[in-house]
């Protein structure tokens, strides 16, 4: 696997240890946990530039989770990362942080590369290796077993940890009862159609398939040549969509995502037309192409506009008939794009940047967004991105005074 790759899933399975205990999570995958904590702590606080108050810090990863000890245990690996530096007093305790976290797909490409110089669990590192096969598509359990040449016993200990944590499950093929692994992160139910590709395509070609999506989100339908991608597509495998501008309608392919809630399909189907509309200029603009698309987008949500342009009227109609944008006239035949500036749309951005820079998508969870409004309570002016996923729990209730305090962070009152 790629660093990049282990540093996704690294964080993807996060979200089931965090919550999770037992002899092997605080053993065999203690350094996953440690790491997961880190890659969450930085993607929240990767907008910041110096934290001064560290009860802040404390507040917001406690909305995520993660307690105060497994965080200073998580920035201590981010410092080795230079992700950030540490100010200490005479008793060692934290005082400061001056962050210096790069871009998404540097935080993880350095995650993986950190957990493979230092991870000394064979089990743990199989652990991410079963979850990264069954994050593109269901495998039946005895495929894992061969492909990742792994004893059925060490099998049995990651299938139990991946579903007491959240990040593994099973079902049985009504077709055939075999046994098929999946993950709840990435899958909700039997993907009929994806067995109904395997018929005919192996599971290797179908993975080379959806990586190579993944590296370019919004394939161009122009660039389609191989057959298994045209046959997913028909089969309604992978979303695709259409835009229509000067050099006439094209297609736009992205992988699928299930196992979602409706309020993420929204967002995602929005993401994925901003993205569409981006590619389009960056691939089929009749005058002058689009170089940088993540660049852009940060410009349309940051600056709050994009500059005239004679293409942007039809370019962008099916954004702004999503309520991502206005198209305003500037004379001669020339319009403007403007941003809608809410809190839905940003969300919208943030999930095209990732598949951007990423390649994956991220789920929604309000936990995230209470950390970011302790941490800087006035709204971001621009993309944030942060990757985090939806695991199902019992919602809590709170007390009043749980949300007096709350709400006295918000207000940067003096917590002590």
């Amino acid at each position: 696997m790629e660093n990049k790759t282990i540093g996704i899933r690294i964080h993807d399975i996060h979200h089931g240890l965090i919550l999770g205990t037992g002899a092997l999570v605080e053993t065999e995958l203690s350094l996953m946990k440690e790491l997961g904590a880190a890659t969450q702590i930085a993607t929240t606080i990767k907008d910041h530039e110096i934290i001064e108050n560290i009860n802040t810090l404390y507040a917001a990863a406690g909305e995520l989770k993660i307690p105060k000890t497994l965080t200073d245990v998580a920035l201590k690996h981010l410092e080795k990362l230079d992700f950030v530096r540490l100010k200490l007093d005479v008793n060692h305790n934290i005082t400061r942080i001056d962050v210096t976290i790069p871009k998404y797909s540097k935080i993880y490409n350095d995650i993986g590369d950190y957990f493979k110089n230092e991870n000394s669990s064979k089990l743990a590192f199989n652990t991410i290796s079963t979850l990264n096969k069954v994050s593109m598509f269901p495998h039946k359990e005895k495929d894992i077993i061969s492909e990742l040449k792994i004893s059925t016993d060490e099998y049995d200990c990651i299938k139990d940890l991946g579903k007491n944590c959240s990040f593994l499950d099973t079902y049985r093929s009504p077709k055939d009862s075999e046994s098929i692994l999946f993950s709840p992160l990435h899958w909700d139910d039997n993907p009929s159609n994806i067995f109904e590709l395997l018929r005919k395509h192996s599971s290797i070609e179908l993975s080379t398939t959806i990586k190579s999506i993944q590296k370019y989100q919004g394939l161009p339908g122009d660039n389609i040549s191989n057959e298994i991608l045209f046959d997913a597509i028909k089969l309604g495998c992978f979303p695709t969509l259409s835009v229509d501008s000067t050099t006439g309608l094209k297609k736009f392919v992205f992988t699928p995502q299930l196992g979602i809630s409706h309020e993420e399909k929204t967002l995602l189907h929005k993401a994925r037309v901003l993205l569409s509309c981006v590619r389009y200029g960056e691939n089929f603009a009749g005058i002058t192409k689009i170089h940088s698309p993540e660049r852009l987008i940060e410009v349309l949500a940051g600056r709050g506009y994009l500059e005239e342009h004679t293409e942007s009227l039809k370019q962008y109609e099916s954004a702004r008939n999503l309520g991502l944008v206005k198209i305003i006239p500037s004379g001669f035949n020339r319009h403007e794009v403007h941003f809608i500036d809410n809190d839905e749309n940003k969300k919208a951005v943030d999930l095209a940047i990732q598949m951007l820079q990423v390649g994956e998508t991220a789920k929604i969870d309000n936990s995230i967004g209470i950390a970011k409004s302790i941490l800087l309570p006035s709204a971001l002016k621009h993309p944030t991105q942060t990757r985090f996923h939806l695991l199902k729990n019992k919602p809590s209730n709170r007390s009043q005074s749980t949300l007096h305090k709350i709400n006295d962070l918000l207000r940067g009152v003096d917590i002590d």
